[in-house]
């Protein structure tokens, strides 16, 4: 079997399950098989493949025809600029959450800082903050101890790690410039509509948010203020749909200066609050 045969194979196979995405999917098992690029994959579409990426090929098929996503299966997944390592114990990043790591960088201008990633997962959001400002120092916090060793695989330098829920394990001093999050916002009745891929195979305790879905804002909206200095702000990821109702909690709680921010799609994605004066 070449490589150009394997794609179309896979093409094949895939496209009942996953429609266009089957091409794409292809591919990336390929380029994980092979280790290469998906350009060089092109170049090489004649050339033989060995017995043991031929049976890597059926494996990683078999279970891609389960549902289960193929970040799991490879145990890698490109965000942003770089590759991190996931699994089961973590939520698969998504390019929506390049949205609130825009909005960190485009309003925290300091050389030097220290700030929360509450519910880390897989650490994307300290990995690229700390990497991008090699000044600012991060505590990543997640009330799961398995995703915390996918995280601390994933970081480099700067970066502690707390096993706690939110900001529990934190004493009430105002030490921290911003805060940052990817919280739980998925609601009861959304949870039965989504994919089985994520609900069959994703951490329910990374997706559900609560009856309605906004638990955790409620719960930083009041619990984050002590700890920022300041002029601190909080962000915060957020449904598509929750735009008002996140607002509201946030304008109820005493903070100021609240933005709503859309992703690439036009859709609202990021929440960004300022610290009350008076807590």
């Amino acid at each position: 079997m070449t490589t150009g045969q394997a794609l179309q194979f896979l093409k094949n196979k895939l496209t009942p399950h996953l429609g266009d995405l089957a091409l794409p999917q292809s591919e990336q098992i390929l380029q994980f098989i092979l280790s290469c690029s998906r350009s060089e994959l092109y170049l090489n579409l004649s050339a033989e493949l060995d017995k043991s990426s031929i049976s890597q090929i059926s494996a990683i098929l078999e279970r891609s025809l389960t549902g289960e996503p193929l970040p799991y299966i490879t145990g890698k997944a490109f965000f942003y600029s770089r590759e991190f390592t996931v699994t089961p114990d973590v939520l698969i990043p998504r390019p929506d959450t390049e949205t609130l790591i825009e909005a960190v960088l485009a309003n925290q201008k300091q050389k030097q800082c220290i700030f929360a990633d509450i519910g880390t997962g897989s650490g994307i959001l300290s990995c690229i903050l700390t990497e991008h400002n090699t000044g600012w120092k991060a505590i990543a916090v997640d009330i799961s101890l398995s995703a915390l060793k996918v995280a601390r695989g994933n970081c480099r330098s700067g970066i502690y790690f707390i096993c706690a829920d939110l900001l529990s394990s934190f004493k009430a001093k105002p030490v921290l410039d911003f805060i940052v999050s990817n919280p739980p916002y998925i609601s009861a009745d959304e949870m039965k509509a989504i994919d089985s891929s994520v609900s069959g195979f994703e951490p329910h305790s990374a997706l559900y948010g609560g009856t309605d879905g906004l638990d955790f804002y409620r719960k930083l909206a009041l619990s984050s203020r002590t700890f920022l200095k300041s002029e601190g702000r909080i962000y915060c990821e957020i449904g598509y749909n929750q735009e008002l109702q996140v607002k509201e909690i946030f304008k109820d709680s005493g903070w100021s200066d609240i933005l709503v921010l859309k992703d690439l799609s036009g859709n609202f994605r990021v929440i960004m609050a300022t610290r009350p004066e008076k807590i």
